[in-house]
């Protein structure tokens, strides 16, 4: 697969052409079932209010909603695209100086069939009704508001082709009622909450649909199409908005917290004599209109104990572990600060308010206080966009020095831990040809204030940068997708020495072609692209080309996130779809694709193919099926800094599998296998689920994990003998074990409680252990020599020649790990936008390394951990002026 110039040169050919498609059969979901012909750009007129604005309680009895116009004629997408929907929909708009109002009415021919499952904030469960605006008419945002059947609301932001984020929570209002044969919804959204021109007249991009639970059908008032080229390109249009007043919002939050920690008691710690320490904070969070559709977002002091935990992993890589963003003031708006490319990113907001970066070392004798995270002092946000295209955020956040308290015999001294960091963030992307071509760029720093020896190992100031270009033409058939990155990083001798023998890059390497390490800089620079070439509409065929690559120099993990430079990368994809359905399908669809990987000296390293197949057939039930290879390859981050070593070619597949979602017991399985050849590296595991609904307020959840991961060249430390490297690898036999498990219990739509609470348990035994001797060698058995070492204590005695001289040692491997953490939270929303929070969290955690217990053991011996317990309220109070 080296050679993939025909393939590359075939899809620049067809990137040119255009494909005239056959219509798919006639394939009715019921006799009912008609084909309805294409409908043009459809427009709604709104009216302004001229009665008293209704009661938002879900009853359309009001008399405002005698004035104005329904619309209907909904048209279904899912599952068969363009065919007459199986219940009508009607839908009013109106609006006022400060608020715009809905009126959506369901019919249903079953009213007792209409699924009125509950749900938490933001989960789509059970019928729903909604409505979406561009309220910048630009074609690429959409501020979107659902209800459920059950009155719960569901908001998010829509972006092309069809990507949602539902960590935007604005304050509006919405309440549901039943008539004898249709559901009601009513929708009242302040003005306050979206953003516009400041024109007298408005022109706004509008979405609405309807989702009917027991058929998994979604219809919508405009016609959209899986083949179009994005969602929002084929929104409708909502005229008669006129006169607004200019905005002049401003919404503040503040909130007060008490927090109760217990840990086990140790007597002769003076910072845990009891086991019990208790904590208050407060802090504000506030959003200023400074117009129509402009905004700061301002959080102080800010405190997110309410978040669930972090699910638990065992890492043997080498790389850093991805966590997703669960803080709200991070959420809200993310998508304003995305760059994102090739599984990197230039903004990683975990980064702000990560745990401490140094540890100290205790003597005996000595005990330490450390703080858990570091503290976020302020964060500020401005987003918003221009009436001529020129969109910009900007994130500011700086997070306060942390220091470790340390007792030693009744003496308390303080140590730096982590030093004052500011980070900052500019996002600016700029339109033209009504949306056919985005121009953007992105620049972030971090800036840490080191004033400790210990601490001049972190980065002082790191710097990156991007641009990115999206040009569409053929009515948006095909694109080009281009993205240009940098870095600039500076500190000590010793941070730059970090930088250049980190996981990342390892310029230690003896064979790494295109860097060196270099023990006198004091910074390090770096570049990056991705240029994705492709045709993503019309028909039901896509495909691409794309390449990517990092130089070794290139660091974006001191505000981004990114595992690996030193790599180029060239990916070809052709995907196929129906959108209607065919025999026993609901719906179809099969991905071809294919990657070739070099270093960045062009040094082959592997390829790999890969088949993926989703069928989901008419009984609603589904299936997703994955098989790869992966050729023989040049691992050069193996041995962790040695020479890039050859490993064999490796077989991977896996399967998922669902039932109906839309009854009220839902089964679920997914299971992995992948086999290397020579016997070197074989995995598998088992992920079967269920979820039970008994009454609509209540679900249950279980999601079982069982993995078993053997390994022959699993890396295990890199010992010293005189002058020389002994690169030490061993074969692992690793059991993982875990179970998650939730309960929601929505009492209504404003006060819920939900658990999760998750055991987990992963052992490994090392055997047959290794040193690498040649890592190229032809003949996999030749790459490596036998180890005999002798167990001496917790560590291993190597002796190279067999006459009881010791060349070297390295510790025992073997580890038990187990971890419960679990988290039961009371939600209750007493007016729109305030909340009170009432949160226990759980955690027990225990490793032992070296470890010689069972996987049964490790997660029957978590009873016996003692936990640490937290215990929080929260009140926060949401006002505007």
């Amino acid at each position: 697969m080296k050679n993939t110039c025909g393939f590359f040169c075939l899809l620049l050919v067809l990137s040119f052409f255009h494909f005239q498609e056959a219509c798919p059969k006639d394939n009715r979901l019921n006799d009912s079932t008609k084909i309805v012909a294409p409908k043009p750009l459809r427009k709604y007129h709104t009216s302004r209010l001229s009665t008293e604005k209704p009661v938002i309680d879900g009853k359309l009895n009001d008399a405002c909603w005698k004035t104005g116009e329904w619309a209907g004629d909904y048209t279904q997408w899912l599952p068969h695209e363009g065919a007459k929907p199986s219940q009508p929909t009607f839908m009013k708009i109106l609006y006022d100086d400060k608020n715009i109002y809905v009126a959506i009415r369901a019919f249903d021919s079953i009213p007792e069939k209409i699924c009125r499952k509950a749900g938490r904030r933001d989960e789509f469960t059970g019928d729903m009704v909604g409505v979406a605006f561009d309220s910048y008419h630009d074609r690429r945002t959409g501020f979107e508001f659902d209800v459920s059947a059950a009155g719960q609301k569901v908001d998010l932001v829509i972006t092309n082709p069809c990507n949602v984020d539902f960590n935007w929570n604005p304050i509006w209002y919405a309440k549901t009622s039943k008539e004898d044969s249709a559901w009601t919804a009513e929708i009242q959204v302040p003005l306050s909450q979206l953003r516009y021109s400041n024109d007298s007249v408005q022109v706004w991009g509008l979405h609405a649909w309807r989702w009917i639970d027991r058929f998994q059908q979604e219809s919508e008032w405009e016609l959209q199409s899986s083949t179009g080229p994005g969602i929002l390109y084929l929104f409708g249009e909502l005229h008669g908005i006129s006169g607004l007043p200019k905005s002049r919002r401003i919404e503040i939050m503040p909130y007060v917290l008490g927090r109760l920690k217990t840990v086990k008691a140790e007597p002769n710690n003076p910072f845990a004599n009891t086991g019990k320490s208790w904590y208050g904070n407060a802090g504000l969070d506030a959003k200023i209109g400074l117009t129509s559709n402009f905004t700061v977002d301002l959080t102080v002091n800010p405190d997110f104990g309410q978040v669930e935990s972090d699910p638990s992993v065992m890492n043997l890589s080498a790389f850093e572990t991805f966590y997703d963003e669960k803080r709200p003031f991070f959420l809200e708006g993310k998508n304003i600060f995305s760059f994102d490319f090739d599984n990197s990113s230039l903004f990683y907001s975990r980064r702000i308010g990560h745990a401490p970066s140094f540890y100290p070392i205790l003597g005996d004798n000595q005990f330490m206080k450390f703080p858990d995270n570091t503290s976020i002092l302020g964060a500020a946000k401005i987003s918003g966009k221009t009436a001529k295209g020129l969109s910009i955020g900007v994130l500011e956040s700086l997070t306060a020095s942390e220091y470790a308290t340390i007792d030693s015999f009744g003496e308390r001294s303080k140590m730096g831990v982590e030093p004052l960091t500011n980070y900052a963030i500019v996002r600016v992307q700029q339109d033209f040809k009504q949306g056919n071509t985005v121009l953007g760029g992105m620049l972030t720093s971090t800036n840490r204030f080191i004033n400790t020896p210990q601490l001049e190992f972190l980065n002082r100031n790191a710097y990156t940068g991007g641009i990115d270009l999206l040009h569409q033409w053929h009515d948006k058939e095909y694109y080009l997708d281009a993205k240009i990155v940098g870095s600039t990083i500076t500190g000590s001798h010793e941070a730059m020495m970090n930088l250049q023998q980190s996981s990342a890059r390892y310029y230690q390497r003896p064979d790494i072609q295109c860097a060196h390490l270099d023990t006198s800089i004091n910074y390090l620079s770096g570049y990056g692209g991705d240029v994705k070439i492709g045709k993503g509409s019309k028909g039901l065929w896509r495909y691409s080309t794309e390449l990517i690559w990092r130089s070794p120099g290139l660091d974006l993990n001191d505000l981004g996130y990114m595992q690996m430079a030193d790599v180029i990368k060239q990916k070809n994809s052709v995907y196929y779809f129906v959108n209607k359905p065919v025999s026993i399908f609901r719906t179809y669809n099969a991905t071809l694709s294919e990657t070739n990987n070099w270093d960045f000296g062009w040094r082959y390293l592997s390829s790999d193919i890969k088949l993926n197949a989703y069928l989901e057939f008419v009984n609603k039930w589904a299936i997703n099926a994955t098989v790869s290879y992966t050729t023989q390859a040049l691992d050069p981050f193996l041995l962790r800094g040695g020479s890039a070593m050859l490993i064999p070619s490796v077989w991977y597949k896996s399967l998922y599998m669902k039932t109906d979602p839309s009854r009220k017991l839902f089964f679920d399985l997914t299971s992995e296998l992948s086999d290397s050849k020579c016997g070197s590296a074989r995995y598998y595991s088992l992920q079967p689920g269920v979820t039970y609904t008994p009454i609509n307020a209540l679900k249950f959840s279980a999601k079982f994990n069982y993995s078993r991961n053997k390994n022959d060249l699993q890396y295990i430390a890199t010992a010293t003998d005189g002058n020389q490297q002994r690169y030490i690898l061993g074969k692992i036999d690793q059991y993982t074990m875990g179970i998650t498990f939730r309960a929601d219990y929505n009492i209504t739509p404003e006060l819920s409680i939900q658990y999760y609470g998750s055991p987990f348990a992963s052992v490994g035994k090392y055997s047959d252990f290794k040193n690498v001797t040649n890592p190229k060698a032809v003949d996999y058995n030749d790459r490596f020599s036998a180890l005999n070492p002798t167990l001496n204590g917790n560590a291993y005695d190597v002796s190279e020649s067999h006459n009881g001289v010791v060349n070297y040692k390295f510790d025992n491997p073997n580890f038990d790990f187990s971890q419960f953490r679990s988290n039961l939270v009371l939600r209750w929303e007493y007016r729109p936008g305030s909340q009170f929070y009432l949160v226990w969290s759980q955690d027990r955690t225990a490793f032992a390394q070296p470890g010689n217990q069972a996987l049964g053991a490790n997660l029957s011996g978590l009873k016996n951990i003692f936990p640490n317990n937290i215990i929080l309220a929260k009140f926060n109070y949401w006002f505007s002026i």
